[in-house]
């Protein structure tokens, strides 16, 4: 969720960093080859192009994380390439650029590039005889500083508005929206390059006489310690999401075939030995499972899941049906 999430903020950087391109440069552009400076005038039409070319195909590919890179690259390059041609003059988009640069990659890859940046234009030859270098390295330091603080808190505050939206509060498993993203994921991956996944629904046994027994409060410390088994008994790579009540989902990607009933298996009998009531009863759990198979949609893949675990609840609780289809 995380990464769709950041997929997503670094799309719009992108699309706002073209228009505000568009509009910035091209004044420039034209003064400047009415002006006959046909080499600045170049230099800036390749960066407008450069970054219209990559912006475009960052959102055809929906990979926005090496285009913006290349696109912090190229700006960077651009600016000294603009000052070398220009002189002075030209000094002032440096300012900017640095400001870019944090929007664009980390912090601490932002940070790398503007003070390399910072340095190579200190470096020109005349360049500061008309200006101080002190004021130029303690201008850019503060800016880079101050952009850098920003961009760290903003990353930390994206990873937990990202938290906040994919995780379900009480248990802390993941919840229905983050499940409803990446099952359609998941069947986009299954389609592509024709991978095993596995669907299951989880349901507690007998829930209800949890709650009326031992109260609600004990019944949200089952549910809690599910989670904590489940998560601490499935690959990493495995997902386990809370549908709704004391109900769970978990999605298994890569397992082969011939492993797939003892890795279930293994994981009902695991909660059943470790999960227990107050009194030391063993609190048990239903899964109905359903394999990925070609045409399934998510609708057709929950069916098939939740038909499987009403059979296991039909065939006494405790067990695991797996889907024919």
């Amino acid at each position: 969720m995380f990464k769709q999430l950041q997929e997503k903020h670094q799309l719009s950087i992108l699309l706002i960093l073209s228009i505000v391109s568009v509009f910035g440069i091209t004044p420039f552009i034209i003064i400047r080859f009415i002006e006959n400076n046909i080499v600045a005038a170049l230099i800036d039409l390749a960066i407008v192009s450069g970054i219209l070319t990559l912006v475009g195909y960052a959102h055809y590919t929906k990979k926005p994380r090496v285009i913006s890179a290349v696109i912090a690259l190229l700006v960077n390059i651009g600016v000294i390439a603009i000052i070398i041609t220009n002189g002075i003059n030209s000094m002032l988009w440096v300012y900017p650029v640095v400001a870019v640069t944090f929007f664009l990659v980390k912090p601490i890859e932002a940070l790398i590039l503007t003070l390399s940046n910072v340095a190579i234009i200190a470096s020109i030859p005349n360049l500061f005889d008309v200006m101080p270098l002190n004021s130029y390295f303690t201008t850019n330091l503060m800016l880079a500083a101050c952009a850098f603080v920003y961009a760290s808190f903003g990353n930390k505050q994206l990873a937990l508005l990202a938290e906040l939206n994919s995780t379900d509060p009480l248990t802390g498993a993941l919840n229905r929206r983050a499940l409803n993203d990446d099952t359609l994921a998941a069947i986009s991956r299954a389609e592509r390059y024709n991978s095993t996944y596995l669907l299951a629904f989880l349901d507690l046994d007998f829930f209800k006489k949890v709650n009326d027994e031992f109260g609600h409060a004990e019944g949200d410390r089952v549910l809690k310690q599910l989670v904590s088994i489940t998560n601490s008994h499935i690959r990493e790579s495995d997902k386990l999401y809370r549908f709704g009540g004391e109900e769970f989902v978990l999605i298994i990607p890569e397992i082969p075939p011939k492993e797939q009933v003892s890795f279930i298996n293994k994981l009902r009998e695991t909660i059943k030995n470790e999960l227990k009531t107050p009194a030391g009863n063993s609190v048990t759990v239903s899964f109905g499972v359903a394999a990925w198979v070609p045409g399934t949609t998510v609708a057709s893949w929950f069916k098939r899941a939740d038909d499987a675990m009403y059979q296991a609840k039909k065939q006494g609780r405790d067990c695991a049906v797996f889907s024919k289809d």
